[in-house]
């Protein structure tokens, strides 16, 4: 299993969030996080931001399914010329991938399992 992190833009959370269930990756957490990138923050006017809103999703998924997850969430979460291999906007977000090792249920206490559509 493969836990993926996506920090993307708020205003495309949504429109990724159903385009993954539109596949069967329905299962995630989605967190309001703040921070800046490499450009540390964005200044407007005389103004300096360095916390930016942000959306992070986190989503467990079998391996066989990061691929697919890892696309649909770029095409989603990607500003400016859409459908194509153009790239996007600054500050249009990360995807970290990481291995979990286990997963266990807190209701039935027992193993989580993954079950997706196919």
């Amino acid at each position: 299993m493969k836990m993926i992190w996506a920090v993307i833009r708020p205003e495309c959370a949504q429109r990724v969030i159903t385009a993954l269930d539109g596949v069967g990756i329905g299962g995630m957490t989605r967190l309001h996080v703040t921070g800046h990138g490499r450009g540390m923050g964005i200044t407007l006017g005389s103004v300096h931001y360095t916390e930016i809103p942000k959306e992070m999703l986190m989503i467990v998924v079998p391996d066989n399914y990061v691929a697919k997850a890892v696309t649909i969430i770029r095409a989603e979460a990607k500003t400016g010329a859409k459908n194509t291999h153009k790239e996007g906007t600054t500050g249009d977000g990360k995807i970290f991938i990481t291995y979990v090792e286990d997963s266990f249920a807190i209701r039935t206490a027992g193993k989580a399992g993954m079950k997706l559509k196919e």
